[in-house]
């Protein structure tokens, strides 16, 4: 498989190949399969930026990968950097000229990498900055993974989490983002563990199962963000086509398959979902399933939509004790530069 980009004068893109897809294209080339494996190595583990940079490569080799491939699928175009919190947005253009949005969040011990996976995203939830782009395309593989090596490059600590939270729903490029999470996790890519590897969905039931059915490792996190299927429909179109009793099933479905907890993503929004029946019902739902429950104070996006007050959270988290799950608090990073949670949102006109 040869994948072009019409940017590159139909150069082969070696970004968007697996380590198996290598292996097999350097054998094409008359070179043994190993030469794919150092391939895949130079481009992600040791992250270098030219063919002849590859100092275990035969110079023929690196003539024939100068000549007829590319190691450039995208860009930094502007990086920025909260004053008070330290996460760093940036800004990455694409080949074809559109652009999309990464973000790094240093906290404690912790430095996640949030990717994003689509230009855009297709769901249009009310509440979501990028959902109001509308969706301009999927991401290939390389495309997504290319986004670590920005954020790796501009670190000055190791990254030790990655989520797959940027633009865009994960599972609806379902295919890109489990290649794309595989060279995250392979040896001879980025060799994080798989448990360090979160994919959220808003809630494809199809995609679940079958990231089920697969037996993938990542952590599976899932956007509930209200208690009833009316509230949620309205926060999430998704909802109207799986709603919450097929969510939860799916949800059962994994977690007693896998054995692995899920994490249920409820953003808190004031006056929406934020009442004592709301907890009442969340708790009704997470009880049926091994999860825990992320709690998001919103970051407004949407002018119809508000942060809860302090007291209004707290009224809601101890609505929560005493339930079968444990709950945490996501108090987003960098909201100052809008790239916390829901605030992606290229403002950049393409360039395509």
């Amino acid at each position: 498989m040869c994948v072009f980009s019409s940017m590159s004068d139909m150069l082969i893109q070696l970004k968007d190949y697996s380590q198996i897809e290598l292996e097999d294209w350097v054998k094409t080339q008359g070179e043994k399969a190993f030469r794919g494996r150092q391939l895949f190595q130079w481009i992600w583990q040791k992250g270098v930026g030219e063919f002849s940079e590859m100092t275990n490569l035969s110079k023929s080799l690196i003539q024939n990968l100068e000549q007829n491939c590319s190691l450039g699928l995208s860009t930094v175009h502007q990086v920025q950097t909260s004053e008070t919190q330290g996460t760093s947005k940036f800004l990455i253009r694409l080949n074809d000229g559109k652009f999309i949005e990464t973000v790094l969040i240093p906290e404690g011990k912790r430095v996640t990498v949030c990717l994003s996976s689509q230009v855009g995203c297709a769901l249009d939830c009310d509440f979501c900055a990028t959902g109001k782009m509308g969706l301009k395309r999927n991401l290939s593989s390389g495309e997504i993974v290319d986004q670590l090596l920005h954020a790796r490059r501009f670190s000055d600590r190791p990254i030790t989490n990655i989520v797959f939270m940027g633009m865009g729903e994960p599972f609806h490029n379902y295919n890109q983002v489990i290649k794309a999470a595989n060279i995250l996790n392979a040896e001879l890519g980025f060799a994080h563990g798989a448990r360090k590897i979160t994919i959220s969905t808003s809630g494809l039931v199809p995609q679940i199962r079958q990231f089920t059915e697969e037996g993938h490792r990542y952590k599976l996190a899932v956007s509930l963000n209200a208690s009833d299927d009316y509230s949620r429909t309205k926060l999430m179109p998704i909802n109207q086509k799986w709603n919450i009793a097929d969510l939860v099933a799916a949800c059962q479905e994994y977690t007693k398959t896998s054995s692995n907890m899920l994490t249920f993503e409820y953003v808190l929004m004031d006056g929406v979902n934020d009442n004592l029946g709301d907890a009442r019902r969340l708790t009704q739902i997470a009880n049926q399933v091994f999860c825990k429950v992320n709690v998001i104070p919103y970051n407004e996006v949407a002018e119809n939509y508000k942060r809860p007050s302090n007291n209004r959270i707290n009224n809601f988290l101890e609505a929560l004790k005493g339930a079968r799950f444990g709950v945490t608090v996501r108090w987003s990073q960098g909201d100052d530069i809008d790239a916390a949670c829901g605030q992606l949102s290229t403002a950049v006109q393409d360039e395509s």
